[in-house]
């Protein structure tokens, strides 16, 4: 005898923008580039984003720092600076994502469905900023841009791999 775990309703593969909460998130290495892995609840394990480490001018990375500042994870604080910016702390241990809640933008290669690596925060407040659903926008449409630019052009140019986004270098 066995039994059989059924679920209500379906898991929403279609293409689009998603409020999803990150179960696991899991850092790795390719080549010596170090890239950050984050799952969803009630996705499965083969559904992933991948967002490689990329260092700004200033020699700050940013990329997988964008990841814990959308989702409002091991925010500790910030600074002021001199110049008007702000020096945001953040503890970029991969278990603090657990739990919180981002935009996901999904889209389809071939027949399977994939999560750009660009994702957007959703409303909230800290003690250092706070995301509007005017901010929340402005960032989707900014991972949208490169959705098309990017992304859709790969498929356009016939690389074999569209979806080659998720396991891109970071130039």
């Amino acid at each position: 005898m066995r039994t059989m775990t059924l679920k209500k309703g379906g898991t929403d593969f279609s293409p689009g923008w998603k409020r999803v909460t990150i179960s696991k998130a899991k850092y790795g290495d390719w080549e010596g580039t170090k890239y950050l892995d984050i799952w969803f609840e009630n996705y499965p394990e083969s559904l992933n984003a991948r967002v490689y480490a990329k260092n700004g001018k200033n020699g700050e990375e940013f990329a997988i720092g964008q990841v814990f500042r959308f989702a409002n994870a091991g925010i500790s604080g910030g600074l002021e600076g001199a110049d008007g910016t702000t020096v945001m702390k953040i503890d970029d241990e991969a278990n603090n994502l657990v739990g919180t809640h981002v935009n996901a933008y999904f889209y389809k290669d071939g027949d399977y469905s994939r999560v750009l690596k660009q994702v957007a925060p959703t409303v909230f407040n800290n003690d250092v900023e706070n995301f509007s659903e005017n901010d929340v926008t402005y960032w989707k449409t900014r991972a949208e841009a490169y959705y098309k630019d990017y992304v859709v052009k790969k498929t356009a140019n016939g690389y074999d791999n569209p979806s080659a986004d998720a396991l891109q270098p970071p130039f």
